[in-house]
């Protein structure tokens, strides 16, 4: 793991890029404020937890409702981790944040879109180093990639909702939207494979 490893939020990032379909930079920009609820049992029991106001591309804003896992995720940081690093910050409060530790660190605390990165990137290479089989390895992680996950997903969900896709998106761009609803061509492969 990197030197100032931080295992909860790792993990409450990784939930949310890949579990509500953030961009990086939204989630860096993300305030404590913008969570609802944001107390750590209350967000354990809550079934319609969100973030409000997400400022995506062209200056969209809109709502994004949290799964199962990553409220736990964000519950579990939001009261183990959080808390030691918010005391030494300053300005807006930051979602997440950086260790206190961190000599270069801004000093609002708030983290920067190189350490998403960082995290992803050493996701990926821990998940790699434990796969035998090579079509199962990332290779390269980047952040962008969860964000396509999500959108995958979601489409299979929602049934191929174009207006849902665009509302937790947050564009409507007809490329994206095409890209989200077409499979990869290895699960469209599987699906003509008993044909």
């Amino acid at each position: 793991m990197h030197a100032h490893a931080r295992p909860v939020r790792d993990r409450a990032i990784i939930y949310l890029l890949l579990g509500a379909g953030l961009r990086r930079a939204e989630l860096v920009g993300l305030d404590l404020q913008q969570l609802e609820p944001a107390d750590p049992d209350r967000l354990r029991q809550v079934k319609k937890a969100r973030l409000t106001g997400v400022r995506g591309k062209g200056r969209t804003s809109r709502t994004v409702f949290l799964g199962r896992d990553a409220r736990q995720a964000l519950a579990d940081y939001l009261e183990y981790e959080r808390p030691g690093d918010a005391a030494a910050s300053t300005g807006p409060a930051a979602l997440f944040l950086s260790a206190a530790s961190i000599a270069a660190r801004h000093p609002d605390g708030r983290m920067s879109p190189r350490s998403i990165n960082t995290i992803v990137s050493e996701i990926g290479r821990l998940h790699d180093a434990q796969m035998l089989d090579p079509d199962r390895k990332f290779g390269s992680l980047r952040p962008h990639d969860a964000r396509h996950t999500f959108a995958f997903q979601l489409s299979q969900a929602s049934g191929h909702n174009r207006a849902e896709l665009e509302r937790r998106l947050g564009h409507a761009n007809d490329r994206y939207l095409r890209l989200y609803t077409n499979p990869p061509d290895d699960i469209a492969a599987g699906y003509v494979e008993d044909l």
